[in-house]
């Protein structure tokens, strides 16, 4: 079984040259909830993102992908920075709107060195990362957020966690999403009740052998408090999806959260 802080390959897998390719052609999919949600739904978000801020605004989004929110941001009028690892992504998001300042970086490890209104974390990227990892983002964060600012991110809920189950494929591909050419993969999901946490791995071998280990950290509101709290922030706002919905129900898949310092 995975050892499930035994490492992360968060960056390496974002930063594959092949994966890239294929993970900005899923971005760019409007008709699906793949590495970005459907294009109706961004629009929504954004149309509630900026129901929330009172005139212009400096706003990050951390992990920003092909721009798909920060150019709806920019359009809107706010001062947009988008943050990402991903230079294909990034190539790609300054060639659609000039107007963002988009800068390649880990937001993990590295300081964004500009003081921001309102930060954005879309589609359950902070579940994704390891213990330490969250710990150094909000530290950061705690810091480049200004007095009174805001922070809105998305995790999946215990809920969501009940539903998944662990799997086990063994299978070839030819030009497929991890690999150019033909390469063997074996993927395993695995369910940690206790931590209330799924890796699913995956292990290629296409003359060069790599492994990506995807992680999501699910949480309910009162496990989500403790570690804000130890961190320095506080929970301002609780939504059922990225829009708007408040959250009334235990069955609800996604927590959306607004916090503060």
């Amino acid at each position: 079984m995975i050892d499930p802080y035994q490492k992360s390959t968060t960056v390496a897998f974002w930063t594959d040259e092949h994966i890239a390719k294929n993970m900005l052609e899923a971005h760019l999919n409007p008709s699906i909830d793949a590495a970005s949600r459907k294009a109706k739904t961004i629009i929504k978000t954004v149309d509630f993102i900026d129901s929330l801020l009172k005139g212009k605004k400096v706003i990050c989004d951390f992990g920003c992908g092909p721009g798909l929110y920060t150019d709806l941001l920019s359009q809107k009028g706010h001062d947009v920075v988008g943050v990402d690892v991903s230079s294909n992504s990034l190539e790609y998001a300054r060639e659609q709107n000039q107007s963002v300042d988009y800068i390649e970086m880990n937001y993990v490890t590295e300081l964004l060195r500009k003081k921001i209104d309102f930060g954005m974390m879309i589609y359950c990227d902070f579940g994704a990362l390891d213990p330490i990892s969250q710990s150094s983002f909000l530290k950061n964060l705690h810091y480049t957020l200004k007095d009174e600012g805001l922070f809105l991110f998305d995790v999946m809920s215990y809920t969501w966690f009940d539903k998944q189950e662990e799997d086990y494929k063994r299978y070839t591909e030819t030009d497929g999403f991890f690999a150019k050419g033909e390469a063997s993969i074996v993927s395993r999901t695995i369910k940690y009740p206790h931590l209330k946490l799924v890796l699913t791995s995956h292990e290629i071998d296409s003359g060069i052998k790599m492994e990506y280990i995807n992680r999501d950290k699910c949480y309910d509101v009162e496990e989500m408090r403790i570690l804000l709290d130890d961190n320095g922030f506080n929970i301002e706002r609780v939504y059922s999806n990225t829009f708007g919905k408040k959250q009334t129900k235990t069955s609800d898949t996604l927590t959306f959260l607004i916090i503060k310092k």
